[in-house]
């Protein structure tokens, strides 16, 4: 009995520490704005325990990892100094501190772009033209980014399709095959959305935003997912993904791991750590310009087979939204590419005028080999790292002495400033509307389909075959946000 006893006043001098630490940091931000400071922290329990954040109660349209970053340095830093002195696994707490330290660390930059190249989060490099849907990058509980592959001949494919798991919201962008065959290729939660004004906000603390041709989607603890839509003939997407360096999650997916070290991105045996790719030469490395054909094709046959079934889309783990009767199989071709393209087959007075090509419109070393590949093959545009400004950028915030009402109301009145709205309604046939309206929990459900058994094709992959160069139709360079997509999906070979 004396045992429980103690082990009960245990419990409960842990759990008053544990109050007394987050009552000290609920204090500290409200001494700097205790309108603003009252949002952020409920907003950090909200997200601590995946719940959807409360109404902003001011003008500014950001994220928690936005407001945050606006708060004194100074002010970050006695957070982070109450944090050190009080040690704790309070939940809300450590969120709240993961947050501060998130605004005042670097960031890691992994792209996909082309038809289409990887550049990993350690900034390794190389070209994954392969048919289907695949894991981008995934944080298990926090978010996911998957792609869709679709072949352009018989060498190339784009992305044509984004899908993202952001803290329990699910974002989706239809370059080609729309769900419901209609011309709007954002959506939200099942549901097509139509942004009107600056700014939507995610029930869970993220936003959506576009500038320009840029869909810019903000996760609330500093994530960003960029889509830089490309239009013309060729309708694609090229993928940016940012997130903290300091969040030391456990990443997956085509663009690694994300610990520092980038000879271990090609891992194919979990179990036995086995690097398939062991001596791997990156694209983006000066070397790379000299290795053979014979060596280039190796590569890109390990990356086609072991390395892209590793993180190939499953039935079950699908972020997209299909059509009846559709699944992940459908836009799968295991036979892809039938010929195999390389660069050390350009010529190199073809390399140097699409080197040119590549500087004059701003692309870096970092991705210049990449360019070159797309320019030459494809006659694509060189397409440099999008950098759209900070939503932060030229914010001058006062202190708020009255909060606001309604700030993150759909309607009009309610709301001068223009929030990004929901697709109207036009009939009962029409699919219902995502809500902007944060009471009630969005539906995450994804529609059940009755899915026909689709088996791969049984088909020989041709013998790579030299072959000259193909010129196409090169992409506009100022494509409108909303593409253009046909009734009926084109085809992949399962």
């Amino acid at each position: 009995m004396k045992k429980l006893i103690a082990t009960g006043y245990l419990s409960l001098l842990f759990s008053c520490g544990f109050i007394a630490q987050v009552n000290d940091l609920e204090s500290t931000l409200l001494q700097w704005d205790s309108i603003r400071g009252s949002w952020l922290m409920e907003s950090v329990r909200a997200i601590s325990q995946d719940k959807i954040i409360p109404d902003r109660t001011f003008e500014e349209d950001f994220t928690p990892y936005e407001m945050m970053s606006m708060v004194p340095v100074e002010t970050r830093n006695a957070l982070q100094e109450l944090s050190h002195e009080n040690p704790s696994l309070d939940q809300v707490s450590n969120t709240l501190i993961a947050l501060v330290n998130a605004t005042l660390c670097s960031s890691l930059q992994g792209r996909s772009y082309g038809d289409p190249h990887m550049v990993t989060l350690d900034r390794s490099s190389f070209s994954f033209q392969t048919v289907g849907e695949f894991i981008l990058t995934k944080s298990a509980g926090h978010f996911e980014v998957q792609t869709r592959q679709k072949p352009q001949r018989d060498d190339f494919s784009l992305n044509t399709a984004v899908a993202i798991q952001m803290y329990g919201d699910r974002i989706c962008y239809y370059a080609e095959d729309v769900p419901d065959g209609s011309s709007q290729p954002l959506w939200l939660n099942g549901n097509p959305l139509q942004l009107r004004g600056r700014t939507y906000y995610l029930p869970h603390g993220g936003t959506v935003r576009l500038i320009g041709r840029n869909y810019i989607i903000a996760g609330p603890m500093g994530e960003r997912v960029v889509l830089d839509i490309r239009g013309g003939r060729t309708g694609f997407i090229n993928v940016t993904f940012e997130l903290p360096r300091c969040h030391n999650l456990v990443l997956t997916g085509l663009l690694g791991n994300g610990n520092g070290v980038s000879f271990d991105e090609f891992e194919t045996n979990r179990q036995s750590n086995s690097n398939a790719m062991a001596g791997f030469i990156s694209m983006n490395a000066p070397e790379f310009a000299s290795i053979t054909e014979d060596i280039e094709q190796r590569y890109q046959n390990q990356l086609i087979k072991d390395f892209a079934e590793l993180h190939r889309v499953k039935n079950d783990s699908s972020l997209f939204d299909y059509r009846p009767g559709l699944n992940t199989n459908f836009y799968t071709d295991r036979s892809f590419p039938r010929v195999i393209r390389t660069f050390s087959s350009i010529p190199n007075n073809n390399r140097e005028a699409a080197r040119n090509r590549c500087r004059e419109q701003g692309v870096t070393e970092a991705e210049m080999n990449g360019c070159i590949f797309d320019s030459y093959y494809l006659d694509l545009t060189p397409n440099p790292i999008p950098n759209p400004p900070p939503a932060t950028d030229g914010v001058i915030m006062d202190r708020m002495k009255h909060p606001l009402v309604n700030t993150n109301s759909v309607k009009p009145e309610k709301n001068p400033g223009g929030n990004a709205q929901p697709k109207p309604q036009a009939s009962p046939a029409e699919i219902n509307p995502a809500s902007n309206a944060p009471d009630k929990k969005p539906n995450t459900t994804k529609p059940s389909f009755s899915v026909p058994d689709f088996k791969p094709a049984k088909q020989d992959s041709p013998s790579p075959q030299p072959v000259k160069p193909v010129t196409t139709k090169p992409v506009d360079k100022a494509p409108s946000p909303s593409i253009p997509t046909t009734v009926k999906p084109g085809k992949g070979k399962n």
